[in-house]
């Protein structure tokens, strides 16, 4: 079955503004931008007939489509979908340690530790397994045009999946608040022809 599947990051909320670390265990709402970028990705593709919309278990993604769950397409919460526990590192700022911390775990995950983790937190290993239930469930689930609400790490994972990258790929894929990626199905390989798209946000 050919189907299509748009994944967006959520709009930005306050910490994001300020670079503090938020991951799964900070349930920060959108702040008044991150509002208006839900605002203007739903009034750019408002038409588009979507049949599913997917969120995780984080207002700040339910909030970021809330335009089109009010319109009356079918709509399942995944929390598979939310972000990454980022362990010690959520709800502080960018200082010496914090960055440290990140710093590490992520030089790991390059050279192939996928059990590294920021103290507390998830790894990447454990991260994927998720995205990877979310990747199952778009395979099978029946519907051709299927818009979904991610994170931005989660969202790093599920690129890499579809795509059959290795995930020391992660970091080649990039995330801005409301940022747009569109994968297409042929029914045996998922193809992108989007990557962060912003020009909805224009």
């Amino acid at each position: 079955m050919k189907k299509s599947v748009w994944i967006i990051r959520h709009g930005e909320t306050e910490l994001n503004a300020l670079n503090i670390v938020q991951g799964q265990g900070i349930n920060a709402a959108l702040n008044q931008k991150g509002t208006n970028q839900a605002l203007a990705f739903w009034e750019y593709y408002k038409d588009t007939a979507f049949d599913l919309i997917l969120y995780s278990d984080l207002i700040r993604s339910q909030q970021s489509v809330r335009n089109f769950l009010t319109s009356g397409i079918q709509a399942s919460q995944l929390s598979d979908l939310k972000e990454i526990n980022w362990g010690i590192n959520e709800g502080l700022p960018p200082s010496p340690i914090v960055m440290q911390r990140f710093h590490e775990t992520q030089q790991a995950w390059l050279q192939g530790d996928f059990d590294a983790r920021v103290e507390g937190g998830e790894s990447a290993r454990e991260l994927a397994q998720r995205a990877g239930n979310c990747i199952n469930y778009l395979n099978k689930v029946n519907r051709k045009e299927i818009l979904v609400c991610s994170h931005g790490r989660t969202i790093r994972a599920l690129v890499c999946l579809l795509l059959g990258k290795p995930l020391v790929a992660m970091e080649e894929f990039h995330h801005a608040n409301l940022g747009l990626y569109k994968f297409e199905s042929d029914g045996t390989k998922w193809h992108c022809s989007l990557m962060n798209d912003t020009r909805h946000l224009n």
